[in-house]
């Protein structure tokens, strides 16, 4: 019995443990001899199940929704002897995989290719699948009608068969054959190493692991703000960002600014003699302190910034920081209409436009490395991540 089968790649704290790579990460490179080989997670292994074609996922949200991010068509095993003269850029899979380690302890796997594929391709959109109806896009949506509850399950993949999920089956085929929907031809590469990931040690916030931590971006964002008041007001004015008409250089910035005697803090409270900026930086996390469906940290931000600019005779604005690939929904809050989004690809191309100002400054070119990895999407952060420490690794062995 033929099955389709949906995969779920980087996922887990394995790929948060040190540097380890991802045994994924081959599944959108052809190994020097031209195979693309597949690996699916979690382990590697596929038993007892007769797999025509592999969508690799990854997750959006309550593991009813996923988003494509290849097809695998032409699916057949290799042998053992096969696997081990696989080699990407000289390099064996051995090689490449034997410094990862799992709870501290060395990593042994066996197993580093699950298929080989007669293709794999993109999607030329961002496709959806989802068994969620209050899910809504404005990108392409598969809406599963599956006897399934879930897309994906905790081991991280499903299979599909005319036999047991005929309706399903028959929408995934459809999407498969949908040429429309896909990049021609098979899209992967050849791994090219050119040495310039290897000649570019780590940023500091890689070393101590702080890549993704709220803190350490609003004590950055906060300080580099502060590095130049001018600089400040143009961030203000020349990207209309915060439409304030003529933000004053003079101003007082405080991280963590407590409000009343709660615990929620504010993470910039910029005060200038007219104005007030009440910002929220969130990379990972969503909207905490939440006590109700329709209140959040957020509200109470706003109603102690209100009370103080009546108090002061002030003008208030409301900003969150997140990442390009952020979720956040402040309609669910009601608050759309008072905080303003703002990309972090803003942010990162302001700092660079303005980055003659800042280069003086020691910790300005790791501070952009970082605004950087948050301007991705999270498949091309997820990807990124997984292939610098690949060629990392190979320029090392080479």
């Amino acid at each position: 019995m033929k099955e389709l089968l949906i995969n779920q790649l980087y996922s887990g704290r394995y790929l948060e443990e040190r540097e380890n790579i991802g045994h994924e990460i081959i599944n959108l490179f052809k190994d020097d001899e031209g195979n693309n080989n597949l690996f699916v997670t979690p382990s590697g292994r596929v038993n007892d199940h007769d797999i025509e074609c592999i969508l690799f996922v990854r997750h959006i949200s309550n593991h009813t929704t996923v988003e494509v991010i290849s097809v695998a068509e032409g699916i057949y095993r290799i042998t053992d002897e096969e696997m081990n003269l696989i080699k990407y850029a000289g390099v064996s899979l051995n090689q490449i995989f034997n410094s990862n380690t799992y709870h501290g302890g060395k990593d042994d796997y066996s197993t580093h290719v699950t298929f080989r594929a007669k293709s794999i391709r993109l999607p030329s959109k961002r496709i959806f699948i989802t068994v969620d109806d209050k899910f809504s896009s404005d990108e392409y949506i598969v809406r599963l009608q599956s006897k399934k509850k879930v897309i994906i399950p905790q081991c991280l993949r499903s299979y599909y068969s005319c036999d047991d999920d005929e309706d399903a089956y028959s929408q995934l085929k459809e999407l498969i054959n949908d040429n429309e929907l896909w990049e021609k031809g098979s899209t992967t590469k050849e791994l090219i190493p050119d040495g310039a990931i290897h000649n570019q040690s780590p940023s500091f916030l890689e070393v101590i692991r702080k890549e993704d931590d709220e803190n350490i971006f609003s004590n950055l964002i906060g300080y580099f703000f502060e590095y130049s008041h001018s600089s400040f007001q143009r961030f203000a004015a020349e990207l209309s960002l915060f439409n304030i008409p003529c933000m004053s250089a003079h101003f007082d910035l405080v991280r963590e600014k407590k409000v009343r005697n709660k615990q929620d803090r504010i993470d910039l409270w910029i005060e200038s003699d007219k104005d007030i900026i009440v910002i929220e930086n969130k990379i990972k996390s969503g909207i905490n302190g939440v006590a109700s469906e329709e209140y959040s940290q957020l509200n109470s931000y706003y109603e102690y910034a209100e009370e103080e600019a009546k108090k002061r005779g002030k003008d208030t604005h409301y900003y969150v920081f997140a990442p390009d690939y952020s979720k956040l929904d402040l309609a669910i809050y009601g608050l759309e209409k008072v905080y303003k989004i703002i990309k972090y690809s803003d942010i990162y191309n302001f700092f660079i436009k303005e980055s003659g100002v800042y280069i003086a400054d020691r910790a300005f070119p790791d501070f952009v490395r970082g605004l950087k990895r948050h301007t991705l999407t999270l498949p091309d952060l997820q990807f990124d991540t997984m292939r610098s420490r690949l060629l990392r690794k190979i320029n090392q062995l080479q």
